[in-house]
């Protein structure tokens, strides 16, 4: 496994989640779990602020089980509040 924004091969648990890690060189944040878990991890709201500076910004990379099956939510999120900045 390597993490799909930097393909690095060093990577920590995030959180509780037990498949879920944080990449040790951009911080990405990736892995697999239930979709409600993700709303956790990523806030299923956009940022009130479209353009964040660079530096506040966080990759994420979800595959996640639902009701519709397995879906990824993938795009950057805001470091601090978590919200949605781009999807994709």
């Amino acid at each position: 496994m390597e993490c799909p924004a930097c393909s690095s091969k060093r990577f920590s648990p995030f959180e509780r989640f037990a498949a879920i890690y944080t990449c040790r060189r951009c911080g990405a944040v990736f892995g697999t779990c239930y979709l409600g878990d993700s709303y956790a991890i990523v806030a299923p709201r956009w940022h009130d602020d479209p353009n964040p500076p660079p530096e506040a910004l966080r990759y994420f990379d979800l595959d996640c089980l639902g009701s519709k099956g397995i879906e990824r939510r993938h795009g950057w999120m805001h470091r601090e509040t978590r919200r949605i900045v781009q999807t994709g």
